[in-house]
């Protein structure tokens, strides 16, 4: 059994939270229209409304982190939701941190990655966040390379 998940032309290392194949599949098309970042191996992937604001209201603010291995293999680092939360600049609202196995919510704060009521929140949170992707939520989608 491989420890990997092919997704078009980018692998996926399995993750402690149940990710789908449509993000894996988003987050490849992502990376395959930036060849100028295939070596590198962290990447960041911001995604952006730019009409999103604390009066208009709109789609938030999400950043995703990758590592790649020596096997060129992908992992999923981190997914940060951002809102501003009644104030004038973006915090974070939700954080899955694969890389320390835990989830902040700004409602309950830090808590273990495994909690079953976070794996729910995650489903939630990615059906939606892939339904935004497919709608052309974002109009802004960058990344960087570390």
């Amino acid at each position: 059994m491989n420890n990997y998940l092919p997704v078009s032309d980018a692998s996926f290392n399995k993750m402690s939270l149940p990710i789908s194949n449509s993000l894996l599949e988003q987050l490849s098309h992502v990376l395959n229209k930036h060849p100028e970042v295939i070596n590198d191996n962290h990447i960041t992937i911001n995604f952006r409304d730019k009409r999103y604001s604390v009066e208009r209201g709109g789609y938030h603010p999400v950043e995703i982190a990758l590592s790649k291995d020596a096997n060129n293999h992908y992992s999923i680092m981190y997914i940060t939701d951002f809102s501003f939360n009644g104030y004038p600049q973006l915090e974070r609202d939700i954080d899955f941190d694969l890389s320390n196995a835990a989830v902040f919510t700004r409602h309950s704060g830090w808590k273990g990655i495994a909690s079953p009521s976070m794996s729910n929140l995650y489903k939630l949170w990615e059906s939606n966040f892939i339904d935004y992707l497919d709608m052309k939520a974002y109009d802004q989608i960058e990344l960087r390379s570390h």
